[in-house]
């Protein structure tokens, strides 16, 4: 018996050292969303009515409808390490999911499937894995009540990457992707990364972020016949507080449809046969107001244009949108947070055909 323990032992070692070497911790929240929605000009059977997608706002419809939606899917949990090395450095790993991904419905036990948010790890002044894209600047996102709220002008990603920081710049390599309308569909073949630098400025309390990225924007058709073209891109979006207050906001313009929007735009085009990258410009801008510690909201504005080479062959893609939303935020405590907010949103296509969308949303978080 001594003999068995002591192999048990010997065995066990390696991963009793490591653990006394790595620090674990982990977080996240479970929120419920309750969500009424008008749509002014068809029914929206998409994501879009778990949380505010642009181009899922229904256009050209004859009749109006309305839907109302509960759910729990936003929310998410994330485990942490920070392993100190044998030389006395540090690695860092990340992972985190939630529930968006789908999978599930609604008749008996609403049962969604988790999806990856993040899985990286950082060493030294290098990190590798899935996490934001570097032309993001998470920290400019407003509070709102919607997993997002200011979708369209906002730079959204998450992807793999490989990003190096020194000091206030970032620069990284990250995976490509091309929402092109082709005679195949949507497609991807870049053959190079995304080329993405960034840089960060801190002025007291305020905090500011400029980028740039380049892109190949390239389409396959599987017979032998490529085309593609060059992207390029900047964002700069900030922070500034006023005491307790703040204005956040971002401007992003380029050739990055699928950055901005929740890909609300196509990338490119196919115009007699050639690929043709799509300039859009995007930007929101959000105002927080804090009536006592506890209390506070956000107003909002959030718009996208996109500009296509031939508006023929673009007809249906979206070239407009633009939401507003206004909340209120209540915290009794630190981790526990209700919220109540009113949007409206208007969609536009190329061809002239619109939508509009009233929503107004209800939310309980605990953070954790």
């Amino acid at each position: 018996m001594r003999k068995t323990s002591a192999i048990l032992l010997a065995a066990a070692l390696p991963m009793a050292v490591q653990a006394a070497n790595t620090e674990f911790s982990y977080g996240g929240f479970i929120k419920l969303d309750a969500i009424y929605s008008q749509y002014n000009d068809g029914a929206n059977d998409t994501a879009g009515r778990d949380y505010y997608v642009p181009n899922t706002t229904p256009v050209g419809g004859a009749n109006d409808s309305a839907s109302f939606d509960m759910h729990a899917k936003t929310s998410r949990f994330n485990f942490k390490t920070v392993t100190t090395l044998d030389n006395g450095e540090k690695v860092t790993a990340f992972v985190e999911m939630d529930f968006l991904s789908g999978g599930g419905n609604e008749i008996v036990s609403n049962s969604y499937n988790p999806r990856l948010r993040h899985a990286f790890f950082s060493y030294n002044n290098l990190t590798f894995g899935q996490t934001w894209s570097t032309f993001m600047n998470v920290g400019a996102l407003p509070e709102t009540v919607d997993f997002i709220g200011v979708s369209e002008g906002t730079v959204f990603a998450r992807q793999s990457q490989v990003r190096y920081t020194m000091g206030n710049l970032q620069l990284s390599l990250e995976n490509p992707e091309n929402t092109v309308t082709t005679r195949t569909g949507s497609t991807d073949d870049a053959e190079m990364p995304d080329l993405i630098a960034r840089y960060n400025i801190q002025s007291g309390d305020h905090s500011f972020s400029v980028a740039g990225i380049v892109r190949e924007l390239a389409d396959d058709d599987g017979a032998g016949n490529r085309e593609s073209a060059m992207g390029f891109g900047a964002n700069v979006a900030g922070v500034l507080k006023f005491g307790a207050n703040d204005l956040k906001f971002s401007v992003t313009h380029g050739q990055v449809a699928r950055y901005v929007g929740l890909a609300a735009a196509a990338d490119s085009i196919i115009v007699s046969s050639d690929i043709e990258p799509t300039d859009v410009t995007a930007a929101f801008v959000a105002y927080r107001h804090f009536w006592n510690p506890k209390l506070r909201s956000t107003v909002a504005y959030s718009m996208l244009q996109a500009d296509y080479d031939n508006d023929t062959v673009a007809s249906a893609l979206v070239e407009k949108s633009n939401s507003a939303r206004i909340n209120l935020m209540y915290s009794p405590v630190k981790e526990v947070t209700y919220g109540v907010e009113y949007s409206n949103a208007k969609l536009e296509q190329v061809d002239g055909t619109d939508g509009s969308m009233d929503r107004l949303q209800f939310t309980a978080k605990y953070s954790f």
